[in-house]
């Protein structure tokens, strides 16, 4: 929600891998480009594309939006989901990252966790979390916002985090369920053993629905709907990479939460998809929090000096507390590093540290699905039959190509979020 502005943040060439299927990993570079619905003709591809991709409408939405916005977000406008219906969810959701909203509420309502909206909508919608408490969450709970404020039929926004206490997670939901709630979004940190909770939210009427690829068993059953990218396949990208960056060695993998279903999804399938030359010595949650990180990393530092790579989602925890580790440590930060998140922060280190055995490839934060989640579940409620998943495809950056370390942005944010500029700034002065 980059006010839509392309130019903000550099488009350059990704050189890792696209994954329109599985089948593909481990083929030609680039592979992924989905068609928003062109002819593919000579003609159609000579012509300049439209500012704005349409599909149509339905279910009180518009499943249009500014290429600009798309690419900004996405790094290529193009990269929405196969599915068309699901396609068309993600045009409305992240459509609406153009629409004007009161910023100052918008702020008042992050600081404060939650607000009434003053539009005297009848509903109300809530975001529980497990875990909220790095800055990844914080931004994705102001995009929760922000999308919320673009419904006038919303007058009440929740917000709660269970600060990784799974009793208080389960009371969160239950005081949710007392006070009326229409709909949830949620990053489930405790996986399935959330169900019991999201099935009586689903079987009561209230759409759940969940971002991130936060996978809990059986959506379109015990949930409504599952966003993000299917991570199973961002494993075997980042295995890819090391695959043909690493080639032999021992490599590391550092995860969240523990138990929690993102970790799992690329760690299950990075794995298995490494060349027999490449061990994995160490597999540790850090809960995403840069302290942990220092202390995860400085042991395994320890036992294994000669690390050659490390797979990870949260790339400015590695920029913040793996950098300290390797400083204690009296080591220079180097090796294949592979991130989902493209923090400021940690493209501005690799940049600074400007050191050739350094290799920084990334995903873009995804903090913008929680947008398409909350939409799945506003068309849920005017009756459109949503899918259990909404995959977008994969494309990895390499960070000395696409540089992500955007001038003008806190370290701590994403540049692909949809956050206007300036109130991210009141967000992180």
């Amino acid at each position: 929600m980059h006010e839509g502005k392309e130019s903000r943040a550099p488009r350059r060439r990704a050189v890792v891998v696209g994954v329109l299927a599985l089948a593909l990993i481990g083929t030609a570079l680039a592979l992924v480009s989905t068609s928003s619905g062109g002819t593919g003709s000579t003609q159609a591809a000579a012509a300049k594309p439209p500012a704005i991709i349409s599909t149509g409408k339905g279910y009180g939405e518009v499943y249009a939006a500014k290429r600009s916005t798309l690419a900004h977000t996405l790094f290529k406008a193009t990269l929405l989901p196969k599915d068309k219906v699901s396609r068309n969810i993600a045009l409305a959701g992240l459509g609406r990252a153009d629409r004007k909203v009161n910023q100052a509420l918008a702020l008042k309502c992050w600081k404060n966790n939650g607000c009434s909206t003053g539009t005297g909508g009848k509903l109300t919608v809530a975001y529980i979390e497990q875990f909220g408490e790095n800055v990844y969450r914080q931004m994705s709970k102001m995009e929760f916002i922000l999308q919320a404020l673009t419904y006038p039929q919303v007058g009440k926004i929740i917000y709660s985090s269970a600060h990784s206490d799974f009793t208080k997670a389960f009371a969160d939901w239950k005081a949710a369920l007392a006070q009326g709630v229409d709909l949830i979004v949620t990053y489930p940190d405790f996986g399935d053993a959330m169900i019991p909770v999201m099935k009586q939210a689903t079987d009561a009427g209230i759409p759940v629905a969940t971002y991130a690829w936060g996978y809990v068993s059986d959506p379109g059953k015990n949930y409504l709907t599952v966003v993000g990218e299917d991570t199973c396949a961002l494993g075997k990208t980042y295995a890819y990479v090391m695959n043909n960056q690493v080639k032999s060695g021992d490599i590391a993998f550092l995860g969240g939460f523990p138990g929690n279903p993102l970790s799992a999804g690329w760690q299950n399938c990075e794995q298995p998809a490494l060349k027999s030359s490449i061990d994995v010595v160490a597999k540790e949650p850090t809960n995403w929090d840069p302290s942990k990180v220092q202390q995860v990393v400085a042991g395994i530092l320890a036992k294994y000096p000669d690390i050659k790579g490390w797979s990870y989602e949260y790339g400015l925890g590695m920029g913040q507390g793996g950098y300290a580790a390797y400083k204690a440590a009296g080591k220079p930060f180097q090796g294949v590093m592979t991130f989902r998140t493209d923090d400021v922060g940690m493209g501005c280190l690799f940049n600074k540290l400007n050191d050739p055995k350094l290799q920084m490839y990334y995903y873009t934060s995804g903090n913008t699905q929680i947008r398409v989640a909350f939409t799945a579940a506003m068309m849920k409620l005017k009756g459109a039959k949503i899918p259990p998943k909404i995959v977008f495809p994969i494309e990895l950056q390499n960070q000395r190509k696409r540089d992500s370390c955007v001038k003008g942005y806190p370290q701590e944010a994403s540049a692909t979020s949809l956050i206007p500029l300036s109130l991210l700034k009141k967000m992180y002065p």
